[in-house]
């Protein structure tokens, strides 16, 4: 049983910095992940953003924005 893919964007909303999805077709991950957030239409998970591992590319990083009131 395969896990939904919007699953992956509350599981990186719910972590503290976000988490790390590992395939054989990141760019067509990515996708998937792109077409269920605008399904969706929730707007706290413009909080993600999606970025490909600059380190080995199997593995596709949901990441955490910071809040624009949160200093740096």
């Amino acid at each position: 049983m395969s896990v939904p893919v919007l699953h992956h964007w509350y599981s990186a909303l719910s972590s503290p910095y976000g988490i790390e999805l590992i395939s054989s077709d990141v760019e067509a991950l990515r996708q998937r992940l792109y077409a269920a957030r605008r399904e969706a239409q929730d707007t706290d998970l413009e909080q993600i953003a999606l970025c490909i591992s600059p380190f080995d590319p199997m593995r596709l990083w949901l990441v955490k924005r910071k809040p624009p009131d949160e200093k740096t």
